[in-house]
């Protein structure tokens, strides 16, 4: 009945004033359990006093704030200060298991001022600038204003002139160590005028170990490095000497060698190992107690850098530890070394690699979902099950082999009480996965492309030294009830490597792959609508034998100032060699295209899809995440038509979340048959961002706050207007659509549920049906478009 509902201002004004009375009541009840000489520290700040334009004044904050040896209590429950439901249930004992829960659970401390720990903040923080960060004559002090039994605390912070390098030198007291000095002084971190900082001259002494353990010198280490400064005679800098001592009981330093290297294969507790069997391969010596080895000899070599004869290095240690780590046949490994009882210059090394008990493992599970299939007007809600098999060693190289099979229906909620099919989809999916832990070389395209110089030599040995393989192959059935049905053949074959800690490349040189669509009655009413949407939902077949595609992922560390910066791009092609034997062909002679049946091509196209992501951490309780995601997708050859499976599309719970799947666009077309409860709208190009607010609540759930904008484009006229306004055109961001919304999320550590609730702000275009552009609050339901889904957007 219309006269009993909110207008949804009204609402959100009404649930606001519950929201602030539940902070409000408590908090001023919280005051009055206080002892007469006791204050509640609500608020610390700090002011940093500065007129050098050079100083980072947020960075400096950020670093002081880690020497609070007391802070006020933040943490709410439902809105209701922590520290209020420990006084509440302070006093009660015996407790009940309800108020025993809320101490260990929900409770917190209270922050009782401590005017001692204030004043310890304040001289911590003068001593951290002074002796830490070069600021030598750092004034910290600190205020406390006290009204309601409640106390703020300010530092103010003056850090003055902060010092810098004048001149910079490495002395090696070890004479042994004088050799090398040169090239430790040329790759130095530090120059002239560089400010005083304790953290950056830490990073030099760890790069100047590094060296040294990289030239032999595998002993030494951080205590073996003196710094010096001499400030007297200059004017607010420091003359800075790196002294190389070295050990006390000896003169010099040891440079060492590898000497013999035992690996046992099959290593557990207590295992006798002087009875064992072993084989010589490359130099080291193989034991084995089964009758064969678990990992042949050969595959385990490519994972030890180590070699007899060799002088040590520390990164070559480091690199087998890491890459022993990586055969999933073994659980644990071991490397002990010891001096060689012949040669006190010789390091001999023991590796223990102890086998999981397990060869065979399963895995079983079941989803619920609520579906972000492209249906308007229906409430679908899905369930799944996944079966899975795993073999640690198929083939006795430490490859895995994953066997998966899926099965999945969703149904429509609002079908219970109407003529409607309650089932609305059934999905089905074989998929079989082998990942090698070593880098192969199928048809050596991958070599040939090295010889011709595409891919440089020292990429190709990184390449040997972090890459594995994986071939995988599957079969998927899409069948979305009285519309389409989808059989998809996929087969790659592929590689994954790490460029560095922060780089990783996957590149499939093979891809083959054929999607068989079939178009239902009611669907085919609106492929007649579309000449263009009808060709691009043809059965297809996706080819690449020499390169199919290549991704790219950096992620970087998180900053002092607590940013984080991610970037994915991913570079497609189909087609691109039956199109070259094509040409050459039809260049001797041949005529037509080539093609797999009548209904049937091979489809030809370049796509490229980029994501770069920012994130900024606020505090411990609160991050705030920004996103921008672009992607274009182009034919190229005799076709002028890209899959609609690779197309791109706009809405959805990753995506815009005020709309639906597939609802936007393209461009500034509106479609006005939305009543056929299907949306359908892809196209060539993508551009779409979104930032993010994100915060903890209580217990295991988060809020989010959210505002996303973006559009899909076609890069071509369509055929008889089908989609007008659909193309790329020079005002396209007036073209832009607009959302905003909030969510809730509940974190289980190992995945997230998240619910985002989007509303629309502004439409691409001005809707035909309601003659809006920008879309009010009031008139869309109270939870707007609902998105669930696993982890975050972005």
């Amino acid at each position: 009945m219309k006269y009993c509902r909110l207008r949804s201002f009204v609402l959100v004004r009404y649930l606001c004033a519950l929201w602030i009375l539940s902070f409000a009541f408590p908090s001023c009840n919280t005051t009055k359990f206080l002892k007469d000489d006791e204050v509640l520290l609500s608020k610390i700040s700090i002011i940093v006093q500065t007129n050098d334009p050079k100083l980072d004044v947020v960075d400096i904050k950020s670093e002081l704030q880690e020497f609070y040896l007391q802070e006020p209590n933040t943490k709410t429950w439902i809105g209701v200060p922590r520290e209020w439901y420990y006084f509440k249930n302070l006093d009660s004992i015996p407790r009940t298991s309800v108020q025993e829960y809320n101490m260990k659970k929900i409770a917190e401390v209270p922050a009782i001022l401590d005017t001692f720990k204030i004043e310890q903040s304040a001289i911590n923080m003068q001593n951290y600038l002074r002796n830490k960060k070069g600021f030598y004559t750092a004034e910290v002090s600190k205020e406390i204003t006290v009204k309601n039994k409640r106390a703020e605390v300010t530092y103010y912070v003056t850090p003055q002139t902060q010092y810098v390098i004048n001149e910079l030198d490495y002395i090696a007291v070890d004479k042994s160590l004088a050799p090398e000095i040169e090239e430790i002084q040329s790759q130095s971190i530090l120059s002239k005028g560089d400010p005083i900082d304790a953290y950056t001259f830490d990073l030099e002494k760890q790069r100047i170990v590094s060296v040294l353990q990289n030239k032999g010198y595998a002993r030494f280490n951080f205590n073996y490095i003196e710094i010096e400064g001499d400030s007297s005679k200059l004017d607010q800098a420091v003359n800075v000497r790196f002294n190389l001592h070295p050990p006390a009981e000896i003169d010099e330093h040891i440079k060492f060698s590898i000497g013999e290297i035992k690996i046992y294969t099959d290593y557990y507790q207590l295992q006798s190992i002087d009875d064992l069997q072993y084989q010589e391969y490359k130099n080291k010596k193989y034991y084995k107690q089964s009758q064969r080895y678990l990992v042949k000899p050969e595959i385990i070599d490519k994972k030890i850098f180590l070699k007899s004869g060799e002088t040590y290095k520390a990164n070559n240690y480091d690199k087998t530890v890491r890459k022993l780590y990586g055969l999933d046949t073994y659980k644990f490994n071991k490397i002990s070394p010891s001096i060689s009882p012949d040669n006190p210059n010789v390091i001999d090394y023991q590796i223990f690699l102890t086998p999981h008990d397990k060869k065979y493992i399963t895995d079983y599970g079941v989803d619920a979902f609520y579906s972000d299939v492209n249906y308007a007007a229906r409430n679908l809600v899905g369930f799944g099950l996944s079966i899975g098999l795993e073999n640690r060693n198929t083939f006795r190289g430490s490859e895995k082999y994953k066997l998966n099979f899926e099965s999945g229906v969703e149904l429509n909620l609002n079908a219970i009480n109407t003529a409607e099919d309650i089932l609305t989809t059934f999905t089905l999916g074989l998929n079989n996965t082998l990942d090698i832990p070593r880098f192969t070389r199928p048809l050596n395209v991958i070599p040939f492309y090295n010889k011709l110089g595409i891919i440089p030599d020292k990429a190709m040995d990184k390449l040997d030294e972090e890459g594995t393989s994986k071939i995988s192959v599957g079969y998927n059935y899409t069948d979305v009830l009285n519309f389409y049905q989808i059989s998809s053949f996929n087969t790659t074959y592929g590689f994954d490597f790490k460029l560095s800690k922060n780089h990783r490349v996957r590149l499939n040189q093979i891809g083959l792959n054929y999607a068989r669509n079939i178009a239902l009655d009611s669907f085919q009413v609106r492929l007649d609508r579309d000449p263009l949407l009808e060709r691009s939902f043809q059965s297809t077949f996706f080819s690449g034998l020499i390169f199919r595609d290549i991704s790219y992922g950096y992620e970087s560390d998180e900053g002092e100032k607590r940013w984080r910066w991610v970037f994915l791009s991913n570079l497609e092609t189909s087609g691109l060699e039956i199109w070259t034997t094509n040409k050459v062909a039809n260049a001797l002679g041949s005529q037509g295209t080539w093609g797999i049946g009548q209904d049937i091509d091979f489809s030809k196209f370049v796509k490229l899809d980029v994501d770069w992501r920012v994130y900024k951490r606020i505090n411990s309780r609160s991050q705030f995440a920004a996103r921008f995601h672009s992607g274009i997708v182009v034919p190229f050859g005799e076709s002028n038509i890209v899959s609609w499976l690779k197309q791109f599309s706009a809405g959805g719970p990753n995506s815009i979340r005020g709309w639906r799947p597939m609802q936007i666009g393209p461009g500034g077309y509106f479609d006005t048959n939305q009543s056929s409860n299907i949306f359908f709208q892809r196209g060539g190009l993508l551009i779409e961002y979104s930032m993010e607010y994100r915060f903890d609540l209580f217990w295991r759930f988060e809020g989010g706050l959210f505002f996303d904008g973006g559009n899909v484009w076609t890069l071509y006229e369509e055929e008889n207007i089908a989609r007008p306004d659909s193309k790329i055109s020079g005002d396209f961001y007036k073209q832009m659509a607009l959302g905003y919304g909030y969510g809730i999320r509940m974190d289980f550590t190992y995945f997230l549920i998240r619910f985002d609730f989007g509303f629309k702000l502004k439409n691409p275009v001005t809707r035909p049906d309601t003659n809006r552009l920008w879309e009010p609050l009031s008139g869309q339901n109270w939870h707007g478009n609902v998105n669930v889904a696993v982890d975050y957007a972005f």
